[in-house]
């Protein structure tokens, strides 16, 4: 998140000394300069409606899920609750409602939330596209990697491979062929609306590909990304001497709405390994990544709660100053 932070902050002093500079050169480039400016800007808010409207429609649809709602409850909640009272304000708005400006000020941290929440997504959309990047340009590498975990994701009916789980798959898959002397870890445990474990299953498309049994493990305990690092370590662990582990070369495989958060959970514990981008389909890449935005408000909840509490002092401040200024 730090390297789609400042990213974006470099963009945006860029385009800021532009824009100086522009005005101070020359008029007609001045305009062009500006144009481009706003037409950046609109797409940016465009595509942070259509982002917010999305996690929202999201946000209900998990909020009915005991599963989701369960995990994400934080992230539901927020983006609900946000997105109620900026209705409201939009729709007094609209309606030309009067209202004591002392209550203004009350509730405006509501819209500076949703701002800084804009740039979180921003920063979170950032730092997905690099790690695909430096993802795709590991692939590509002729380096030795002793093992390849491939993390597993939910199974359709109880037993069959998704789409996207299929991509993961095929990537590693892809990559071994490759790399004869890598062994793959099928990592995925086996939840209560499944017949089999994922791990299994994972296991069986390999072998059907043709890869052989021998080098394809299996972890089949876990149940979340952390786990399936943790737990795979484990199985690392058990097939290699204890002094050897540290100079091992690790990857992992997922798909790329995933990457990102997957490699955040990989560098909390540690761990010295690298992700490699598998597809993700057309119909799921935006559920998927707004479903990763959530997690990653979830990880950071604290900083967020900091943020809005923040914003909630100030708006207090503002409405007592403009209470005692009307008395």
């Amino acid at each position: 998140m730090k390297n789609g932070w400042f990213l974006n902050l470099a963009i945006e002093s860029f385009l800021f000394g532009l824009f100086i500079w522009a005005r101070q050169l020359n008029a007609d480039l001045f305009q062009v300069t500006r144009f481009v400016i706003l037409l950046l800007i609109a797409s940016v808010v465009i595509l942070a409606f259509y982002s917010g409207i999305t996690l929202v429609i999201w946000s209900f649809k998990m909020s009915k899920n005991a599963k989701y709602r369960s995990r994400y409850r934080f992230s539901t909640h927020l983006v609900m609750s946000m997105f109620t009272v900026l209705c409201l304000l939009a729709f007094i708005q609209l309606a030309h409602i009067n209202i004591p400006k002392s209550i203004a000020g009350l509730v405006s941290f509501v819209p500076l939330f949703v701002i800084y929440l804009g740039f979180v997504f921003a920063d979170f959309m950032t730092q997905t596209i690099l790690v695909n990047l430096i993802g795709y340009k590991i692939s590509l590498r002729r380096k030795k990697y002793a093992y390849l975990i491939i993390l597993g994701a939910g199974l359709l009916k109880g037993d069959q491979i998704s789409e996207n789980l299929q991509n993961r798959l095929q990537a590693g898959l892809n990559f071994v062929l490759q790399h004869p002397e890598t062994k793959i870890i099928v990592s995925g445990g086996k939840g209560s609306d499944e017949r089999i474990s994922e791990a299994q299953a994972m296991k069986q498309w390999l072998v059907k590909k043709g890869l052989l049994t021998s080098r394809v493990l299996m972890e089949d305990l876990s149940t979340n990304t952390k786990e399936n690092f943790q737990k795979s370590m484990k199985v690392i662990r058990d097939n290699e001497t204890k002094g050897k582990i540290d100079q091992l070369q690790l990857l992992f495989v997922t798909n790329s709405y995933h990457l990102a958060r997957a490699n955040f959970i990989a560098l909390s514990q540690r761990l010295p390994i690298n992700g490699l981008p598998a597809k993700t389909t057309r119909n799921y890449l935006a559920s998927g990544w707004f479903r990763e935005f959530a997690a990653i408000l979830l990880i950071k909840k604290r900083q967020h709660l900091f943020v809005l509490l923040l914003l909630l002092i100030n708006s207090f401040i503002i409405a007592l100053f403009l209470g005692l200024t009307n008395a």
